[in-house]
């Protein structure tokens, strides 16, 4: 039995380490370290992309009042939650709360991305499936978490850290409605 614990952790392992390097690749070499990510001049701002994909979105209400009046503070929170959540990910650590705000996070641009013909929906719709089997199921044994698990026992239980994930979300959304 403990050989098919340890072949689930190396799954598991993999797994974060592939997410990892979306959420990476997407946070420093897409956002960070292109200039044009925050500079309304450019073909790549943020700005530009947000107006492409509200177009058609069923959300279109909410990225005009909420993403809209905010489009630098809310670059540099994706940019910033990106590459955390590739960080973090990739370490096992705080495993849930990431993949919970990673899956909102998913889930607006998935909503956002479907209805204009973006090829990148699809992508945001596995890695939702992705962050919502680490939340159920954390990030094994190969981890951070697990390593910790033993002096903080709240890290084996998946349901605070996700209502602790959808307030953050909750909080920064009404943040931003409000500032």
């Amino acid at each position: 039995m403990k050989s098919l614990r340890n072949e689930s952790s190396l799954e598991r392992l993999i797994l974060r380490l592939a997410v990892a390097s979306i959420w990476l690749d997407a946070g420093v070499f897409n956002k960070l370290l292109n200039p044009g990510f925050l500079n309304p001049g450019s073909t790549s701002y943020i700005g530009f992309t947000v107006q492409y994909l509200a177009e058609g979105s069923p959300i279109r209400g909410f990225l005009y009042a909420v993403v809209f009046p905010h489009i630098y503070t809310v670059g540099v929170l994706v940019m910033i939650g990106e590459i955390s959540f590739g960080v973090l990910t990739l370490l096992g650590l705080m495993s849930r709360l990431a993949s919970t705000v990673a899956l909102y996070t998913n889930l607006i641009y998935f909503l956002s991305a479907y209805w204009t013909g973006t090829e990148e929906y699809g992508i945001n719709l596995l890695l939702m499936l992705l962050n919502l089997y680490l939340i159920v199921r954390g990030p094994g044994q190969l981890s951070l978490d697990s390593a910790l698990s033993t002096r903080f026992k709240v890290l084996q239980n998946p349901t605070p850290w996700a209502v602790a994930g959808t307030v953050i979300y909750v909080i920064v959304i009404l943040y931003l409605l409000i500032y």
